[in-house]
């Protein structure tokens, strides 16, 4: 299957942070009959076993990047602000993270013993909130002074409490002229009332040869085929979110559609919809949800999208992220950021929502500039009757894309290309 792709030249980054949080979409009712109308011809269940992945995605990239033995020990660093402590627990459970409380500000600052260059490498880190998440987390990058910074400003979702999760250093904006090959300090900054986080596995990643963009659009909904003709002219592909049960439902694609555009070199992604978020389910009916929505890709011929996952409403809990671990390498969830190449925590691969145009294009930007992946997300292309994207101006993205030195792919290509050389690493 042919993956197609487009490169041109870099457009100028972009200086003012802006956009928005992803729109969740509204709850929806799904009627039995839908349900019947989505599965066609009954066949055979597919053993859960054989479900499985045949290993965690996390186990895989972990082995990419160097361990800096200097960010994970507490004497690199100096506290600014707040509470700063060495902590018993850490992600691997065999040594000690480090513990840093806000009240109302936690800032710790590191100072390089070499001018640092994020053109060369990329900074990654593991964070555990403990009881409540802040809503973000601040990474400074002094390029080289207070005058002249790389800032990476990362949304961070509230269904995250107490569990590991990992962060790339990807700059959001900026303040002054920075000089990304002269990065003389490291500042991390978490802001809200007496709240403490865990800092751990500090990383440093080669960074990667370009930037990159990839396109995903949840529910498979009918107004995708006007997206995928409008990309399909332009020789870019995509992915689908798919919910087994609207497939032939009014309003979204029938199931000769999705053969199509999977043939066209589309990913065709798992994505179970009920009436609420996952975690507000039990984990067996959360298990039972998630074993189903892959099921129907692998029966339907869609084994390799079907293990990569877009957790519905974006929204998860640990519970949720144990049972996704099992059965998929990676999870697309709706908080705001950039990505790495290969991404830190395959988990929790950030997304940007399509809607803001300008927001957009400053992170398609963004990802040029220091060859990281922007994960776009979409419900409906060119709907008059909702608050998404318009025709015009999803025209106006595609063609902001491939005027800008990025490469569009698609999970499968991420996974395949940039992870699985891990194996033999």
């Amino acid at each position: 299957m042919t993956k197609k792709s487009r490169r041109a030249f870099l457009g100028t980054l972009g200086t003012a942070m802006g956009g928005t949080l992803l729109v969740r979409e509204g709850v929806r009712q799904i009627h039995s009959s839908i349900r019947s109308n989505s599965h066609g011809t009954e066949k055979q269940p597919i053993p859960t076993d054989s479900l499985r992945v045949d290993r965690s995605g996390r186990n895989i990239t972990v082995q990419r990047g160097t361990l800096r033995t200097d960010l994970n020990s507490i004497d690199a660093w100096m506290s600014l602000s707040g509470e700063f402590t060495l902590e018993r627990e850490s992600i691997n459970g065999s040594s000690s993270s480090l513990r840093l409380a806000s009240n109302p500000i936690g800032k710790i600052e590191h100072v390089f013993d070499e001018p640092f260059n994020i053109g060369e490498n990329t900074i990654c880190f593991w964070l555990k909130a403990l009881n409540n998440v802040p809503s973000q987390i601040r990474i400074r990058l002094l390029a080289p002074d207070e005058q002249n910074q790389l800032i990476t400003s990362q949304y961070l979702s509230k269904d995250l409490a107490n569990t590991w999760f990992g962060i790339e250093v990807g700059p959001t904006n900026k303040i002054g002229s920075p000089d990304s090959t002269n990065i003389s300090r490291m500042q991390i900054e978490v802001a809200a009332e007496d709240q403490a986080v865990l800092l751990d596995r500090f990383k440093t990643k080669p960074t990667a040869d370009t930037g990159r963009v990839m396109l995903i659009f949840d529910d498979n909904r009918a107004s995708v085929s006007t997206a995928y003709e409008e990309m399909h002219r332009r020789g870019l592909s995509g992915a689908i979110a798919v919910i087994p049960d609207l497939v032939n439902a009014g309003g979204h694609l029938s199931a000769d559609q999705l053969a199509t555009y999977h043939a066209d070199g589309w990913d065709l992604l798992s994505h179970p919809q009920l009436e609420e978020p996952l975690p507000m389910y039990s984990q067996a009916r959360q298990r039972q949800e998630i074993i189903r929505a892959k099921e129907w890709l692998v029966t339907n011929g869609y084994q390799e999208g079907a293990d990569h996952f877009v957790a519905p409403f974006g929204k998860v809990s640990p519970d949720t992220l144990e049972i996704i671990e099992v059965f998929h390498y990676t999870n697309y969830m709706t908080s705001e950021g950039l990505s790495g190449t290969p991404p830190t925590d395959p988990l929790t691969i950030n997304r940007v929502a399509i809607d803001n145009i300008s927001h957009v294009k400053r992170q398609i930007q963004r990802a040029a500039r220091f060859n990281m992946l922007v994960v776009l997300s979409a419900h409906t292309v060119g709907n008059q009757n909702d608050q998404w994207v318009s025709q015009e101006d999803f025209i106006n993205i595609l063609d902001f894309i491939k005027g800008t030195d990025v490469e569009v792919v698609t999970p499968i290509d991420y996974w395949k290309n940039e992870i699985s050389r891990t194996r033999s690493d």
